[in-house]
């Protein structure tokens, strides 16, 4: 089989395609046939070097994929042969990897593919909808139909397109942040009521005028820059929750302002995906309970941006790296 592998920290350039035999599966474990896999930030950052966990060479990469079980381990019960399952991001990042034409995965890692999705579509969901659900009503306290006012930002990512849908679901009014004024109609088309291009326009104001001075209710946070938070305090609304739950800014410190934080009793709550969620089970059941209702009724729609091939996944992450892109990129293997 073929499968990817990097030896080096670096670009997406140090990923390579290396031959190998088919691997069996351990105990709790499957193999499984890969058919699509989703890109996601974190693993660029641990390529690079600048994830929270480091790599231990030779690494394999990719934590989101869909396919069909071609063998189980010992212990195994729930799962089968011909099995078409989805394999989530609940795995140590420097032990497993979901990106070849083959991949092992731990039981834990495991969801059935819903039937009304395609396989490209079933490897961009757990991550994109699971971290936005886990932002938005597990941390950040959204509720159904309470009016409430909910930024996003770097929202027109993956995990923004699915929690613009998720909050308007839940009856939101949405605010979604994006660079420059390239995506404001996809991102209204999504169902976002208003588009801030920050490079542009000045959120505080924007915000102020859109919420009658009100501010937000909860924002969603990818960047964790420090002019960013800034902003966000500043168009906070009485006791809002900041939810940061990724690192686009690259910036281990990001600082805020003091003062207006403590008057309006902002909480700032960090989240990470695996440890928060998928390693409890409970959180797991109510987070597949509410997408999987989602993705039957059609309210939430997975959004591929491209699909690159096997071959071209040095391509693939350095697109992702650009910015460019409008919901997920995918890896589909034949």
């Amino acid at each position: 089989m073929k499968t990817i592998e990097f030896t080096e920290l670096g670009s997406a350039d140090v990923l390579r395609i290396v031959n190998k035999d088919i691997p069996q599966p351990k105990k709790n474990e499957v193999v499984v046939k890969i058919k699509a896999a989703g890109l996601n930030r974190a693993e660029e950052l641990f390529f690079q070097g600048q994830y929270l966990f480091q790599p231990k060479f030779p690494s394999l990469i990719g934590l989101e994929a869909s396919g069909i079980i071609e063998s189980v381990g010992k212990d195994i019960i729930s799962y089968k042969k011909g099995d078409e399952v989805c394999l989530t991001p609940n795995v140590n990042i420097s032990e497993y990897g979901f990106i070849g034409e083959y991949a092992v995965a731990p039981e834990q890692a495991i969801i059935k593919k819903p039937k009304a999705i395609s396989f490209k579509e079933a490897a961009s969901v757990w991550m994109t909808y699971g971290t936005a659900y886990s932002c938005l009503v597990l941390r950040g306290g959204l509720k159904k139909n309470a009016q409430q006012t909910v930024l996003i930002s770097a929202a027109s990512s993956g995990v923004g397109v699915a929690a613009i849908q998720m909050a308007k679901n839940y009856g939101a009014n949405v605010i979604a942040t994006t660079r420059t004024g390239e995506k404001k109609d996809f991102l209204l088309e999504q169902g976002a009521d208003l588009v801030i291009a920050t490079n542009d326009e000045n959120l505080v104001e924007k915000v102020n005028t859109f919420t009658s001075d009100k501010g937000f209710d909860i924002a969603i946070d990818a960047i964790a820059d420090s002019t960013f938070f800034n902003d966000l305090i500043e168009a906070a609304g009485f006791e809002a929750t900041i939810v940061v739950y990724g690192a686009l800014a690259l910036n281990p410190e990001p600082s805020f302002p003091l003062f207006p934080l403590l008057i309006k009793g902002i909480n700032i709550v960090g989240l990470h995906y695996v440890f928060h969620v998928l390693e409890i089970e409970s959180r797991v059941n109510d987070m597949k309970s509410e997408v999987l209702k989602g993705l039957e009724a059609g309210i939430y729609r997975p959004v591929i941006d491209s699909v690159f091939s096997l071959n071209e996944v040095n391509k693939a992450y350095t697109y992702m790296g650009t910015n460019q892109q409008k919901g997920k990129i995918v890896i589909e293997i034949d």
